[in-house]
């Protein structure tokens, strides 16, 4: 089984984003941030009331509010800047590449305009399909990114891995807010 896509700029930013949706300890950390910041605005705005600075106080208190509300939407959206700012200086020469993949019984073998690479399919972890893409999850920690946009027959790709014994993770409802 062959297939051929190019890969955007998105494809390679959703990858990202949806690797740091994935990970537990982003999503801990995220929250720890966001309770040591609205804690802090708190603290201060607590002394300034005892030392009777109210509407400092007051002002304290609304933004510890603010960050309590806004925090998980603002976070995202710098996240975002930020993969994105990384994917321009570090994809910028494969972006609009054309890229092959090709799966047979023992190998998936990869190839762009850099050359080809070759990798036993028991290395294959599992594959997470998104709306967009289907990220292919390594036993080393790397992916590779494969764009639905171009790509034929889904249900028989689907159904091919499911016969070399990959497990595939459907997330189609998955999306960065």
């Amino acid at each position: 089984m062959k297939l051929e896509y190019i890969l955007e700029e998105k494809d390679f930013i959703d990858y990202h984003l949806f690797a740091m949706s994935e990970n537990k300890k982003a999503g801990k950390i995220m929250a720890t941030t966001k309770f040591i910041l609205v804690g802090l605005f708190l603290f201060i705005g607590i002394n300034m009331y005892n030392k009777n600075n109210i509407e400092f106080a007051i002002i304290l208190g609304i933004i510890a509010i603010l960050t309590f509300i806004f925090f998980n939407k603002l976070y995202k959206s710098k996240l975002r800047k930020h993969f994105s700012k990384i994917v321009k200086n570090s994809y910028a020469k494969r972006i609009g590449e054309k890229e092959t993949m090709e799966f047979n019984s023992e190998y998936l073998i990869t190839e762009d305009k850099t050359g080809e690479g070759k990798t036993k399919i028991s290395e294959i972890e599992k594959i997470d399909e998104t709306q967009n893409n289907f990220f292919i999850k390594l036993s080393n920690g790397s992916s590779f990114i494969v764009s639905k946009k171009g790509v034929n027959n889904l249900e028989l790709i689907k159904k091919n891995w499911k016969e070399l014994n990959i497990p595939i993770s459907e997330n189609l409802n998955w999306e960065w807010k």
